[in-house]
């Protein structure tokens, strides 16, 4: 089943987050969203209709709702591309682990600033300790994502034309994003 990215927008028109084109479609048949374009050539099939796959669509909420308050273990890769923080490699699902950059024994919090991804051999090495006091440097800063950032992050490599045309039209800077 091949899904296709639905840009979500809040009450005030504010890009917060990405649904597939069958969640969006649901939402706008029970009526709790408006539906803002269409994609030209995606459809929905029922045995004896075609409807209109939403392309971007309005949902009745503010972003400070939409806003996770703490961190999970997946978001945090994800944030972070699954990319260890010290040595830049690549990590599959599997082997990655999360690292306080302040150990939780000397104060380190669960919070989005002092979490990074990181391989199994850099997470060893590191310890217990700061990565001043382990001799490694963090290759970028960790800061708290946006809901839209984290579904970016999520959708990459699965974006089609059409949506990276609409992404910028309502302001969403997207960087370099693998079609």
């Amino acid at each position: 089943m091949v899904l296709y990215p639905t840009l979500v927008l809040d009450k005030t028109y504010l890009p917060i987050t990405i649904f597939s084109h069958k969640k969006a479609f649901l939402l706008d048949y029970l009526n709790r969203c408006e539906v803002l374009e269409y994609y030209s050539s995606i459809t929905i099939s029922s045995p004896r209709l075609e409807y209109p796959a939403p392309l971007v669509i309005r949902i009745p909420v503010l972003m400070r709702h939409w806003q996770t308050t703490s961190p999970t273990r997946r978001a945090v890769f994800i944030r972070d591309n699954f990319i260890c923080a010290y040595c830049g490699k690549v990590v599959k699902d599997s082997e990655a682990t999360i690292d306080h950059i302040v150990p939780k024994s000397k104060g380190g919090k669960w919070e989005w600033e002092n979490l990074v991804t990181c391989c199994s051999s850099c997470n060893q090495k590191k310890g217990d300790r700061t990565p001043q006091e382990a001799g490694m440097s963090l290759l970028y800063k960790p800061k708290r994502p946006t809901g839209l950032q984290i579904a970016l992050n999520r959708w990459k490599g699965r974006m089609n034309r059409e949506f990276l045309s609409v992404l910028s039209t309502y302001g969403v800077d997207f960087g370099t994003v693998a079609i």
